[in-house]
């Protein structure tokens, strides 16, 4: 019958690693040199195999020792987050949050979301920073970023707030000349690409059991929205983008949807965060809330 492990001896062997001594381990862990030094020995009789190499200035973990301490940092690190959510869990939510979004949708939808959000929970600062260009939240330390598109495979964790049909549009002025029956019609007129879309994206419009793929002339790729907008609005050109931004646009008769009987692939809006990054009681809030709140129109 094998032994029940102990896992506060994971917490020695993680110390000594971090620390290259078992003086320096027990220093952090408050506890005598002996102790650690016998939990330690204890550990490697439960494991079956040494995990560290001993001279007498310095331990380096054997390979065994390495991978064990990956997994057991790790372990370490969940039991901690599982801890600090559950206390964390009926606190008044406090701090500071980093967000980013997409401009136009930022404008419209998370800005005004962001004010009603700090007006139930004052005490959380929010950081907004629009781009319509493509981030690595890890890497520039944002909280959550919402994306809007079709996710590629990534580890960062994402939840789906709404779906958006994409429609294809331009100038009431360019509709008239144009008269586009066709997904082909549209085949020689030029096309405006937003960068937030895959550069080979293969549009393919259905209308019934009829299908065909737009044939695209790229004049022009762009990274925001709204030139994008201002762009097609006063020049001989199409774009292609999500229904929900476009709407008042349409409505106004700024600009014109074009093939308004073909259907092109359906998209949708994203939350996405770190995959590692503890969820503070801010963050879990915000995240509710804004499931809850930001609803397309």
């Amino acid at each position: 019958m094998s032994r029940r492990p102990n896992f506060n001896r994971l917490a020695h062997f993680i110390a000594t690693v971090e620390a290259g001594t078992i003086t320096g381990a027990a220093q952090v862990l408050g506890i005598s040199k002996a102790v650690v030094s016998k939990q330690l020995q204890l550990l490697e009789e439960d494991v079956g195999t040494p995990l560290l190499l001993r001279n007498t200035r310095h331990l380096q973990p054997t390979e065994a020792g390495r991978i064990f301490y990956e997994d057991a940092k790790s372990a370490q690190t969940q039991a901690n987050n599982a801890y600090e959510r559950i206390l964390d869990r009926d606190k008044t939510p406090k701090g500071k949050l980093r967000v980013t979004a997409p401009v136009d949708f930022g404008v419209s939808y998370v800005a005004p979301f962001v004010a009603q959000f700090q007006e139930v929970y004052p005490d959380v600062g929010v950081d907004l920073h629009l781009t319509d260009g493509v981030i690595d939240i890890i890497e520039d330390r944002y909280d959550l970023a919402f994306r809007i598109g079709w996710l590629s495979d990534s580890s960062n964790l994402a939840r789906k707030l709404m779906d958006f049909n994409v429609i294809v549009v331009c100038s009431p002025q360019t509709a008239k000349r144009l008269n586009v029956k066709e997904p082909r019609d549209l085949a020689s007129v030029p096309f405006v690409r937003s960068e937030a879309f895959p550069e080979k994206m293969e549009w393919v419009l259905e209308k019934g059991k009829q299908r065909e793929v737009l044939t695209t002339q790229v004049v022009s790729t762009m990274n925001m929205t709204l030139a994008m907008r201002a762009y097609v609005a006063k020049g001989f050109c199409y774009t292609v983008l999500p229904d929900f931004l476009m709407q008042d646009d349409v409505k106004q008769g700024r600009l014109t949807r074009l093939l308004s009987e073909w259907s092109l692939r359906s998209g949708g809006v994203y939350t996405v965060t770190p995959p590692s990054h503890v969820r503070s009681n801010a963050l879990e809030r915000f995240l509710d809330l804004a499931h809850q709140k930001i609803k397309p129109r």
